[in-house]
């Protein structure tokens, strides 16, 4: 991965792989924060029926006990509590039954008539929001809908062209966005949305600062392969701004591209954790509270600090806690640990151990994918103190099989690690493990040889890089390819996004060309065009 910020937690740091970039950094981060604790950690392939598609889910065990997690959210949750927070009409209920602050609304079902939705909104008043009842990821949300005009685009939008039958129409509370993590009782994260937005810096377009943009953000593993896509709705908003693609802001000037907060169609979350005042907790803790046995959830709300208020908009029991993790601005969240800390309170002394090992995760999606397994319980980790060194082996040991010698010993001894050739014909060999293992490791590559391989030297080096579970044998055509790959990976996105941005720009022109032969200028300067035409040709002559 590229730099990492300093801001975010030091021990994800090479520690999430890419197969488990994007949303799957939620449940993988509790999921490693779990093992790494010493807990035994179980992956489990889960059929979800109303998606029609397979799910890994996890869980852990502790002395017998078992704790059943999906995503982020623990079997301590009721399903009773899941089914309210599925619901957001009954959200809604519980929420103004305890007195929680919500926007005024109504819910509307499949057999209600535009005309019955239209009337609610006009009898409401503007300015509005409309969105889907049963809808996630801000899918389908239209906020601060000023006027009835617009209300039936929305409208005709949202229920025809995303076919959502069943809507829900509130009152638009002024204010930002906020997405607040509460656990036990207590608000331990928060982040702000911004729309997806470039910072000018005087020189560049605002097509080139996007796409230094997306590709900071595909550095990052909550954002990896979910860039900030120009579309319609990217013009138009540039063209209220006074903007195109190829203008140039000033330096330190936001030019926002997209009107929605939402993180998932290329916002930025800024952490304000610190900023929160307790009344402004208060609210979502009491949101949580609301709904029997939710003691886990995200709170959506709009805040407005300036006086100091807040209104719920939406809880959810599973929310993906990526943006807590990676903040765009602000510091990181420990949420895997808060977590981990409420449902394994006897683990809590060993939060602060940081055994610098981490999933193969891969081999469990290959696992699943392929059908080799159901369930995949992992080795537990050897010990509460690891240590890690590295060892440079030279000799005659290439071409004679002593990468598989040593990968049998190290596994053996239950360490971790990886072999490679380096191109002066050493090897690098980097182990994992408690240090009597190391010890044993030690002198036996150091005294002992594989039948044909012979050593001559082993020189000892430190080593403080996470380590991946198991031992594995790294072959240079395998890093070559992997860098070969990494680089067609980035010239297929540029490529393909170079082709949207041109076809946009076609698009945009050929509109632009359409509304002018289409105009009665063109029509009444017909004659003038032929007559000009005309002379050029005898002049010509």
């Amino acid at each position: 991965m590229g730099s990492y910020k300093k801001e975010w937690l030091a021990h994800l740091e090479d520690s999430v792989p890419k197969e488990a970039f994007g949303y799957t950094v939620s449940m993988y981060s509790i999921a490693l924060e779990g093992w790494r604790r010493g807990l035994t950690l179980k992956f489990i392939n889960v059929y979800n029926r109303k998606k029609d598609k397979y799910e890994i889910n996890y869980s852990f065990m502790e002395e017998g006990n078992e704790r059943k997690f999906s995503v982020t959210r623990g079997d301590l949750v009721p399903k009773e509590a899941v089914r309210v927070c599925i619901n957001k009409d009954l959200t809604k209920d519980y929420l103004l039954k305890a007195k929680v602050p919500t926007p005024e609304g109504e819910v509307f079902g499949e057999d209600a008539t535009d005309e019955e939705i239209i009337n609610y909104a006009k009898f409401l008043g503007f300015p509005l929001v409309l969105k889907p009842s049963d809808g996630t990821g801000g899918n389908g949300v239209i906020a601060n809908i000023k006027d009835e005009e617009e209300f039936k685009e929305a409208l005709n939008y949202v229920k025809y062209d995303l076919k959502f039958p069943k809507l829900i129409v509130e009152r638009f509370a002024a204010g930002e966005d906020y997405r607040l993590y509460v656990i036990g009782g207590e608000v331990i994260g928060a982040f702000k949305k911004i729309p997806a937005n470039v910072i000018g810096n005087g020189t560049k377009s605002i097509q080139q600062l996007l796409k230094e943009k997306n590709a900071q953000r595909n550095q990052v593993p909550a954002f990896y392969n979910r860039p900030i896509k120009v579309d319609k709705e990217t013009h138009t908003l540039l063209r209220s701004q006074g903007y195109t693609m190829d203008s140039v802001p000033e330096k330190n000037e936001r030019v926002f591209l997209k009107t929605k907060n939402n993180v998932s169609s290329g916002g930025d979350p800024i952490d304000v954790t610190e900023e929160l005042t307790n009344e402004i907790k208060e609210i979502a803790i009491k949101a949580s509270e609301a709904i029997p046995g939710l003691v886990q959830c995200g709170v959506d709300m709009i805040v407005d600090m300036e006086n100091n208020k807040g209104v719920i908009l939406e809880i959810n029991s599973r929310p993906h806690i990526t943006s807590h993790l990676y903040p765009m601005e602000g510091q990181a969240r420990d949420i895997p640990k808060a977590i981990i800390d409420y449902h394994f309170p006897d683990t809590v002394s060993k939060g602060e151990t940081k055994a610098l090992w981490y999933i193969d995760y891969k081999f469990i999606k290959d696992s699943f994918k392929n059908g080799a397994a159901k369930e995949i319980t992992l080795p537990d980790i050897p010990g509460d103190k690891l240590n890690s060194v590295k060892f440079i082996v030279s000799g005659s040991i290439k071409g004679v099989n002593y990468e598989k010698w040593i990968q049998s010993k190290a596994l053996g001894l239950k360490l971790s690690g990886h072999i490679k050739y380096l191109k002066n014909g050493k090897a690098e060999v980097v182990v994992s493990g408690t240090e009597e293992a190391l010890e044993d490791f030690k002198r036996l590559i150091t005294k002992q040889s594989s039948k044909k391989a012979k050593v001559k030297n082993v020189v000892e080096k430190e080593w403080n890089k996470p380590i991946k579970i198991g031992f594995e044998i790294i072959s240079n055509n395998s890093v070559d390819q992997a860098d070969e790959t990494q680089e067609l990976e980035k010239e297929i996105r540029k490529v393909t996004q170079d082709k949207k941005e041109l076809k946009q720009k076609a698009d945009i022109y050929k509109k632009k060309y359409n509304a002018v032969i289409k105009s009665r200028i063109w029509r009444f300067t017909k004659p003038v065009r032929i007559m000009g035409s005309y002379l050029r040709r005898l002049l010509k002559k």
